[in-house]
């Protein structure tokens, strides 16, 4: 794929966060099941006073998961979005503080004990030919990760250079948890998606888009909504196989499972722990 290619497929899922985050937010209240599988894995690597790397935070799920999980354990949590709408929610704390009008880039009050938002589009930063880290104000953690972000990612090279940028944002020591959708495991979303797919090259006028795009890229519908499309990718085994071997030097695979879902395969995690 090439560069023009996937900032326009950014631009697309920006302008759908930006439009639908109240009925994205929505669906996205309950922790995935897979949450527990990696908090089983990283575990024993827990201080008592753990520090958290979110990116692509959302709407505070994972945060909310991970607290009450572990009460026992104070967390400081470091959280990045290019959606300031998506982390806000309905403004009960982040809006008072006038945080997100300072885009958030410091310790603010929060239904956490400690919690830090910057807002900061890193995809934008590939395009760039930026690093990454160099842009994050939050220290190295304890844990870093990223649930439901990889597969808007356009291309093997861009996924990779996420990856890692988790694992620089790591102290050695800690783990990395990611996830990746697999929605093609699933009979009924593999014909949605290539319905949708279709539907969305011809109501966006981007029928020369096609062969410009990776295997197993679509434009996926929202809620039947006319004109409503994000770029998504399902992942295969091999694809994922490809992304822990390049950063093995660095890690090591800790758990690696499928979760989520009522067929309980839409998602493939991965547990690293940085070396």
């Amino acid at each position: 794929m090439d560069s023009k290619t996937a900032k326009l497929l950014c631009e697309i899922n920006n302008t759908f966060y930006r439009e639908n985050y109240a009925s994205f937010s929505a669906t996205r209240a309950c922790a995935w099941t897979g949450w527990e599988q990696c908090l089983a894995a990283v575990r024993e690597f827990f201080p008592r006073e753990a520090s958290v790397f979110d990116l692509a935070c959302g709407n505070l799920r994972f945060e909310n998961f991970l607290t009450s999980a572990l009460p026992n354990t104070t967390f400081k949590f470091y959280a990045v979005d290019n959606c300031d709408e998506l982390v806000e929610g309905d403004g009960t704390f982040l809006s008072q503080t006038g945080a997100l009008k300072q885009k958030c880039d410091k310790i603010v009050p929060s239904p956490f004990a400690s919690f830090a938002y910057q807002s900061l589009d890193v995809l934008e930063l590939l395009h760039k030919g930026e690093f990454i880290n160099s842009r994050l104000t939050a220290p190295q953690c304890d844990l870093s990760v990223s649930f439901g972000f990889m597969h808007h990612v356009p291309s093997q090279a861009y996924r990779e250079k996420i990856l890692l940028s988790l694992i620089e944002q790591t102290r050695p020591g800690g783990c990395v948890a990611v996830s990746f959708w697999q929605f093609l495991n699933n009979e009924a979303l593999t014909h949605k998606a290539q319905a949708t797919h279709l539907q969305a090259l011809e109501e966006l006028q981007l029928q020369g888009l096609e062969g410009l795009l990776d295997q197993n890229d679509y434009l996926l519908g929202w809620e039947n909504a006319s004109g409503t499309y994000r770029y998504c990718h399902s992942f295969s085994d091999r694809e994922i196989d490809k992304l822990i071997e390049t950063v093995a030097p660095q890690t090591t695979l800790l758990s690696r499972f499928v979760a989520d879902g009522r067929t309980n395969n839409l998602n493939s995690y991965v547990v690293l722990k940085v070396l």
